[in-house]
């Protein structure tokens, strides 16, 4: 562990080599950095606090980070997602997390340093009635950035309304494509029309309202289904987007069987992920578990409302210790939810 380092008042996350290296599979194409929460000091503290866990893995009292799935219950069936196989082989389970399970959760983390949350892991957010309260009481406890993916499938004027005056930071609405039949492939059970009128409602509802919360970002899981579109995405959606991105394709439980790959992969054991250091997740059946991607929960670190545990044992206890352990020593291949992570398995490279 080092010290922390030294910041000019002109540091930008997106000219840190060291930084993006990390995060080589996502793509900012878009980006609004005059979103006015992001120009508070605590925020560009936290940012920079950000960089220092990733980098020089410095370890803080709790994470700054916490995804937490509110609900497992979603209306699509999208065959990159982990739940989607899962509910084929009959191993999974549609629940929804209580106010009181998230409180608790809030409760504990906004004082020791929790500066981020991300209201979902693999369900559709809004589908929980208590996700409006949610982003309220964060917001209320000083949680600086909260967020939200959603499908933007089940989106009304009302929904709209309410979420604006949320105090919502940021929503991210999951597109991947400008076409109704490549869209609706894979986007299963959603109708192409219907979602991009509803992500144009809550634009103008936001518009409406003056605004400046949340930030829009549009975002785009690049496959061979839909690589072409690429270019033409940010043409599409930059009328009604603050923010578009792109993200790689990633066989994120080993169960998908189909090549979905648009680039190459290359074997990258010395790969220490960032997230050891920055972040837990925190499932609604109750795992804690070390990565949102790990739908198998195959690298469990405790268990909520258990006595035995609370997250800040779990943050600083012995398994995760072991895991960062793992990884600063490239042996991350040995831990079996690493090893089928595609950062460990092969990082992705463009083929140029």
């Amino acid at each position: 562990m080092t010290d922390q380092i030294k910041f000019e008042d002109n540091y930008s996350e997106e000219n840190d080599d060291e930084l993006n290296q990390l995060y080589a599979h996502y793509n900012i194409v878009k980006k609004n950095d005059n979103a006015s929460y992001r120009a508070l000091p605590e925020y560009k503290e936290y940012r920079k606090l950000w960089r220092d866990t990733a980098v020089q893995h410095i370890k803080t009292e709790f994470p700054l980070h916490l995804d937490i799935e509110v609900t497992s219950y979603c209306n699509l069936a999208c065959p990159m997602c982990p739940r989607t196989h899962r509910v084929e082989l009959g191993k999974w389970e549609n629940r929804m997390m209580k106010f009181e399970t998230f409180k608790k959760i809030i409760d504990e983390g906004a004082p020791k340093g929790l500066k981020a949350i991300n209201l979902n892991n693999f369900g559709e957010s809004f589908y929980n009635k208590n996700l409006v309260k949610m982003i309220n009481y964060a917001k209320s406890k000083g949680v600086l950035d909260v967020m939200l993916h959603t499908n933007g499938t089940v989106m009304d004027n009302k929904l709209a309304e309410d979420v604006v005056n949320s105090g919502l930071d940021r929503i991210i609405f999951s597109l991947d494509s400008i076409s109704k039949e490549i869209y609706e492939k894979i986007r299963v059970n959603a109708n192409f029309e219907d979602t991009v009128e509803k992500v144009k409602i809550f634009f103008n509802t936001r518009e409406k309202m003056k605004a400046k919360k949340p930030i829009i970002r549009v975002s785009m899981v690049r496959m061979k289904e839909n690589d072409h579109e690429a270019k033409n995405f940010e043409k599409f959606w930059g009328s009604y987007a603050d923010e578009i991105t792109y993200t790689d394709y990633r066989n994120q439980d080993g169960l998908d069987k189909v090549d979905r790959y648009t680039t190459e992969r290359k074997e990258n054991k010395s790969y220490a992920c960032p997230a050891l250091w920055q972040r837990m997740t925190i499932n609604v059946t109750g795992e804690i578990t070390a990565c949102c991607r790990d739908a198998g929960k195959r690298l469990t670190l405790g268990k909520l409302n258990n006595s035995e545990y609370n997250l800040t044992e779990v943050w600083n206890g012995k398994k995760l210790e072991e895991a960062r352990s793992l990884h600063e020593n490239k042996k991350a291949y040995l831990i079996d939810a690493c090893n089928g992570c595609d950062h460990i398995r092969g990082a992705i490279k463009p083929k140029n």
